[in-house]
Formats: C-alpha cells, sequence, structure tokens
C-alpha cells in the first residue's frame, strides 16, 4: 500500500492547541510522570484520540535519558556580561563532563518561552537570566532544575544568584550629586525586570535623599542595548532645557550608546556631561576618561552557579533539595567621567 504524501502525522503542538494545554502538559500527561488533573487528562486524551496522535517513543527515551548538557538562555550572549558568566560556568561544568547549549531571548517573555521549550527537550538542567518579572507557566511548568542568574523572579521558587544592585546604583547617583548636579538622567530598561527595578529605586532613593524632584524627562526607558542607550541619549539632549549635567546608565550596553551619541552630538565627557555606568566596558582601561562604574564580577556568578547546579543535578528527581539565593557583592570605581559643579 502507498502512503499518501498528503497526510501529516499529527504532533504533540497539534494536541496541545486542540486541548487548550501547553505542550508540556500533553508530554505530562502522556508519560504519567507529574500530577495533572483529571478534567486536564480527559481534554489531552480527547484531543489525542480525535487526531490520532502517535507518541514517538524514540524520541521520549531520549528526553528521558541523561543528555549531559545544559541550556544556557540570557538576553543577549552578544553582551560582555553575559559572555564572562557563561565562559566562567562553562569551565566550570565541562570538568564534570557536561557541555552548555546558548540561546538568547532579546528580552521578549514570548520568545523565551519558545526558547525553553525548545531548550528543555534537549538538556539536564537550565540556566536563565530571565524577563519574566513573576512566576508564571511558561517558567514554571519544567521538568528540569532552573537556576535564575543576574535577575530574581517574583514567586518563582528557584535558586537564584545575583549581584547587589540597588545600594550600589544608589552611591553611584550619589557621588553626582555630591559634586554638584541635580540635574540627572537615567537610562534604563522598559522591562519589569528585577535588576531594572533594583537600579531605578537606587537612582530614585538617591535623589529623594538629598531633596531634588525627579524630571520625568530624565528618565528613559528601553531596550538593555547599545542602539538603544544611542537613541535615549541623542532624545535626551534634543527634548530642549533643560538638559542634564550627568546621565546614571543601567548597564555597560547603554552606556556604550550613550557615549556614540555624546560623541555625536558633539559633546565631551566629562566636559560637557557627566556619565556614570552600573557595569563596566570592555576595555575600559583604553577609553578616556575612564569612566565611573560599579564593577561587577560576572565569572564569580557562573561559578557560584555552577556550584549551585552541579548540586541539584546530583539529587534524585523527587529528592527535592534546598533553594539558595546568593546575592554577591558589587563596588564602585572611580574613575574620571564626573565633573564638579560647586
Amino acid at each position: 500500500m502507498q502512503m499518501d504524501r498528503g497526510v501529516r502525522m499529527a504532533t504533540l503542538k497539534d494536541v496541545a492547541k486542540l486541548a487548550g494545554v501547553s505542550t508540556i502538559t500533553v508530554s505530562r500527561v502522556l508519560n504519567g510522570s507529574y500530577y495533572v488533573s483529571e478534567a486536564t487528562k480527559h481534554k489531552v486524551m480527547a484531543a489525542v484520540e480525535q487526531l490520532n496522535y502517535k507518541p514517538n517513543a524514540i524520541a521520549r527515551s531520549l528526553r528521558n535519558a541523561r543528555t549531559s548538557t545544559i541550556g544556557v538562555l540570557v538576553p543577549d550572549i552578544s553582551n560582555p556580561y553575559f559572555m564572562s558568566l557563561i565562559r566562567s560556568l562553562e569551565a566550570e561544568v565541562q570538568r564534570e563532563g557536561y557541555h552548555i547549549l546558548l540561546a538568547s531571548s532579546d528580552d521578549d517573555p514570548a520568545k523565551e518561552a519558545e526558547m525553553l521549550d525548545v531548550l528543555e527537550m534537549r538538556v539536564d538542567a537550565m540556566v536563565v537570566a530571565s524577563s519574566f518579572s513573576t512566576a508564571s507557566a511558561p517558567l514554571l511548568d519544567r521538568d528540569v532544575p532552573i537556576i535564575l542568574v543576574d535577575r530574581k523572579v517574583e514567586g518563582a521558587h528557584f535558586s537564584s544568584v545575583i549581584e547587589e544592585c540597588e545600594k550600589s546604583s544608589y552611591e553611584l547617583v550619589k557621588h553626582l550629586i555630591q559634586f554638584g548636579h541635580r540635574d540627572i538622567a537615567i537610562l534604563n530598561s522598559s522591562a519589569e525586570i528585577s535588576t531594572a527595578q533594583s537600579r531605578q529605586q537606587g537612582y530614585e532613593r538617591a535623589l529623594s535623599q538629598f531633596g531634588i524632584e525627579p524630571n520625568p524627562n530624565f528618565v528613559c526607558r528601553g531596550q538593555l542595548t547599545k542602539e538603544w542607550g544611542y537613541l535615549m541619549c541623542k532624545r535626551l539632549f534634543s527634548a530642549g532645557e533643560p538638559q542634564p549635567t550627568a546621565i546614571f546608565c543601567a548597564n555597560n550596553s547603554l552606556t556604550q550608546g550613550a557615549l556614540l551619541a555624546i560623541r555625536e552630538l558633539g559633546l565631551a565627557v566629562p566636559d560637557d556631561v557627566s556619565l556614570v555606568s552600573f557595569g563596566d566596558l570592555p576595555l575600559s582601561e583604553l577609553i578616556e576618561p575612564r569612566i565611573t562604574a560599579v564593577i561587577q564580577n560576572p565569572e564569580n556568578v557562573g561559578k557560584k552557579t555552577s556550584e549551585i547546579l552541579l548540586k541539584e543535578l546530583g539529587r534524585g528527581k523527587d529528592e527535592g533539595g534546598c533553594v539558595e539565593a546568593l546575592v554577591l557583592p558589587t563596588h564602585i570605581r572611580l574613575g574620571e567621567s564626573v565633573r564638579p559643579l560647586y
């Protein structure tokens, strides 16, 4: 009998769509590995029968086997901070026979959910710098351990490794104020991620402590990229008076973009505008003037993450374990990018 080439076999996604559930839920019903309500099981099995879905036994057996691979999902793998973190993590886990599979989310929750689905079927655990601000099904409904890095997710009971943000941001803006600056702009993320919120809170706390009324025109929100740093900085200086005398950039990519815009505008740091950065710039010792910055240690974040990750992988699936939440210190390196106004 010749097979009709026009007939397409039903897929797991087809079943999930018809049943109105996620692919992970369908997988759990078929594998019987997690609790799923009877009502949901009924919907899934009805969809399976209607579509005549045949699970791929080979793929399922591969998924249940160890892959010796760790999935790493970050907003931008080209960001120097994440590059250093990943290299450190990779060096540690390779000693234990694991390899790294990388993906970028572009800080897009929909893309992150899709990449989590893709990675989960291929890895033993995931390290995620999540774009989700609160616990949600795309992040929580996973069959593999997840360690959060760089960012916390409210309500998600995962181990995490982050660096201190709020206090160091406060100190950085306070430094500007003590040099006489009151018209201080901030370039930050528009996403409600924990790091952006903490750095915003540090900025606002410093202004409040010194009785400075925040100027809404000086609060610029976009993506944490060089391109957005450039656009937001250009916008700051085209909006008329007053103009900022100082800018606080909430990450190093934004700082790079701001520096490009300042140069294009024919301005100079610090003579025309002072600039400080959360996060150092690549080859910062070659940049003049050297930027005053919060110095992070992504290599240490990667190392600490690997320690927690390997402990979780060493536990049995049903053993559970202690959720660890590490907050690592940062420090400020003073440069020559701030001009005194007094």
